[in-house]
């Protein structure tokens, strides 16, 4: 079944994703370690909530943020701003009364005025809804980091040393997913899986870019790869893979962890 259309906080997403990645290398561990069932969850069979769903979420954290900004607003009419913004984005319109900055008498700051209680009302808002916002927030995030398959290499390069660290833990709570070799057994790819990487990849292998649409010739057989090998310690995290033709597939080895950096642009400059 096609993905069905969605409303998506990018604007929000791309900054989350910005942050997420650029401090990867100084928090990624300690994010592991916060979300490691839920990771460990993710990991050993594909699923929709991947292990970079949970990466995120150790940044995403709205309540937290409207908090940071309220205490070190000097004006609350920019708090008021910032809640306007990102509940429009998330498509939350929430029916409460909106503070009359032009008619208000305070101008400094609107921190003891009309407006300061009615600006509360807004933040409960928001603190109420804080879970529906971080998850739309998160998963915009995702489409821009899936995009990136440099990002999930370095990413699950990483993660093969968690499941390394906690394979016992793993086999203890999901014992029928594990290999007598310690490594995480290869699971079915389901059909949603394969059509996001295809429309990722733009139907081209990542490594060689040969054609795998077969709109006019059926010539090329199409592979889903583990960016990080089942056998190096990779996982089958749904972000974990890629697609490639049957050459570059079976060349490449079970112990490889080859990708490209080339993509295809909107255009070229």
């Amino acid at each position: 079944m096609a993905p069905k259309d969605q409303h998506l906080a990018l604007s929000s997403g791309i900054g989350l994703a910005g942050l997420a990645v650029s401090n990867f290398w100084d928090y990624g561990t300690e994010a592991a370690w916060v979300f490691k069932d839920e990771i460990i969850d993710s990991i050993v069979k594909p699923t929709k909530l991947t292990a970079i769903h949970h990466f995120l979420y150790f940044f995403q954290d709205i309540e937290n943020e409207l908090d940071m900004i309220w205490k070190n607003a000097d004006d609350m009419k920019w708090v008021y701003t910032f809640i306007v913004r990102t509940l429009h984005e998330v498509n939350l319109h929430p029916n409460l009364t909106e503070p009359d900055f032009d008619l208000c008498i305070d101008d400094h700051g609107h921190f003891n005025c009309a407006c300061n209680d009615i600006i509360h009302q807004w933040i409960d808002y928001v603190n109420d809804n804080q879970d529906k916002i971080d998850d739309l927030i998160v998963h915009s995030a995702f489409q821009f980091i899936f995009q990136d398959r440099k990002f999930l290499h370095d990413f699950h390069l990483e993660l093969s040393r968690f499941i390394e660290k906690y394979m016992d833990d793993i086999e203890k709570k999901h014992s029928d997913c594990v290999t007598k070799k310690k490594r995480i057994k290869r699971q079915y790819f389901p059909k949603w899986l394969t059509s996001a990487v295809f429309y990722r990849d733009k139907g081209t292998c990542a490594i060689c870019r040969c054609d795998l649409s077969n709109l006019v010739r059926t010539q090329n057989t199409i592979h889903l790869d583990h960016i990080i090998p089942l056998d190096v310690y990779g996982s089958n995290d749904a972000s974990n893979f890629q697609l490639l033709c049957e050459r570059c597939n079976t060349s490449k080895g079970a112990r490889s962890t080859t990708t490209s950096l080339v993509s295809t642009p909107v255009w070229n400059l």
